[in-house]
């Protein structure tokens, strides 16, 4: 069985870590470097873009920190500049970043829950969990906190934790793509995987260009044995985030002998 990697989005200000970095930081892996011809020439063009923003990258990092630095209250810098020190790969500052701006507008929702996301990529699962949990003293229909509290307990192999979560997120959120997600992990963690597919499948038909379903859906697909359909989904998620080094990663492991 592959473990598959965590990492569900959300809405607001965390929407660029999903499309710029998703389950992992980008990084071309060694391993990728023996890929299927095809798959490394994939590798390579990504490689070349994210070069070619790089540039535009610092600069913007630069003018945040400029920004900070005449008015250190101003909340939105510190978040923005954990949103950037997250596309450079630099996860430890981004959080401290991200800790700032949660500091200054103890209030702040969106905040918290960014701060809590990126402590869950990162695997500070306490730090998550305390995030998630003051977005909700301060919001207790804040169903993006309880995709958060529910991704922390299948982190922590607590899937009936997890249902708990799910079922309120659900309940405050409405059948979206996180929320089904996070079902389809749950019963993934129980082994229930012809019900995982069907929340991933689920997830996918509520947000068809979200990268995550169609990752997690390809997970359970290796696990059956669907190699091609497990291909072109996980094609599909690296059409909306060419940068997942664990897609690639996947992608290139998949028997060759079933490659077109």
């Amino acid at each position: 069985m592959i473990k598959k990697a965590i990492g569900v989005g959300f809405p607001l200000l965390l929407l660029p870590w999903l499309s710029a970095c998703g389950t992992d930081a980008y990084l071309v892996p060694p391993q990728a470097r023996n890929a299927p011809k095809e798959i490394l020439m994939d590798q390579q063009a990504v490689e070349q873009r994210m070069q070619s923003i790089q540039f535009n990258l610092t600069r913007a990092i630069t003018t945040e920190e400029s920004a900070v630095i005449q008015d250190p209250t101003y909340a939105e810098g510190y978040s923005r500049l954990a949103q950037l020190f997250w596309q450079n790969h630099e996860p430890q500052a981004a959080l401290v970043e991200a800790q700032k701006a949660c500091q200054l507008q103890p209030s702040n929702v969106t905040y918290w829950n960014n701060l809590g996301q990126l402590a869950l990529n990162t695997h500070h699962l306490r730090t998550a969990s305390t995030a998630f949990h003051e977005a909700l003293s301060h919001d207790p229909t804040n169903w993006t906190a309880y995709v958060g509290l529910g991704q922390v307990a299948i982190a922590q192999h607590q899937p009936n934790l997890a249902h708990v979560d799910a079922t309120k997120a659900l309940e405050f959120g409405g059948p979206q793509g996180p929320v089904f997600d996070l079902d389809g992990q749950v019963n993934q963690l129980k082994g229930n995987w012809n019900n995982a597919a069907t929340f991933y499948r689920d997830a996918i038909a509520a947000n068809p260009n979200w990268w995550q379903g169609y990752y997690d859906l390809a997970v359970v697909e290796i696990h059956w044995g669907e190699i091609s359909l497990a291909e072109q989904n996980l094609r599909q998620a690296l059409t909306d985030n060419p940068g997942s080094s664990s897609a690639w990663l996947l992608l290139q492991s998949l028997p060759q002998t079933n490659k077109s």
